[in-house]
């Protein structure tokens, strides 16, 4: 069990590892959301064809024979960072912490941005004074530059709801009415 721990965590340490040169490189090249574009395209071949997997993982294959082959099948859809990435993960072996250096990589991307973008909405248009007042706090919150995008619903009623990502904060009275009236229905 406790090798087994151990494994992992030296898993999730290559994987930032890698995460981290790809971002790095990729970002000073202004080339980040291009390479997050074409590694999801690589990493939707890598999950939806066993063959390409089973390809990627034989040890029958050098790593250097299986580069070659995938130089050349994905010339016109991967550039060199990525082409790198693919080559280090071979070389070492750890071509099965693909999907996870992926992953790992878009997530590094989404928590470096400058801005986020924020939906804010409301019952009713805000006025210039209430809506910096709310971008203002949201910002001291989560420490970033907040892109908001107001949005008039008139169905909550009044309240705030937000939506950072897929993260709703829903301060809705229509929605605090709901659980009101769910959990005395409940009681």
């Amino acid at each position: 069990d406790r090798r087994y721990r151990k494994s992992l965590m030296k898993q999730s340490r290559e994987t930032k590892k890698y995460a981290q040169a790809v971002f790095v490189v990729a970002d000073k090249t202004d080339q980040l959301s291009d390479t997050i574009q074409r590694l999801d395209i690589l990493l939707n071949i890598y999950r939806s064809s066993p063959e390409f997997r089973l390809f990627l993982q034989s040890r029958r294959i050098s790593p250097e024979e299986k580069l070659k082959i995938v130089k050349k099948v994905f010339m016109d859809i991967l550039s060199g960072l990525e082409l790198e990435l693919l080559h280090h993960l071979l070389e070492e072996g750890h071509i099965h912490l693909l999907e996870a250096v992926i992953k790992r990589l878009s997530f590094i991307a989404e928590t470096a941005k400058t801005s986020l973008k924020v939906s804010i909405s409301t019952s009713e248009q805000m006025n210039p004074e209430e809506l910096s007042e709310i971008v203002r706090n949201i910002e001291q919150k989560l420490g970033k530059k907040v892109d908001a995008d107001v949005l008039v619903d008139p169905e909550i009623l009044g309240g705030v709801k937000f939506r950072i990502g897929n993260t709703i904060v829903d301060g809705s009275i229509a929605t605090r009415l709901q659980k009101l009236g769910n959990s005395l229905y409940q009681g």
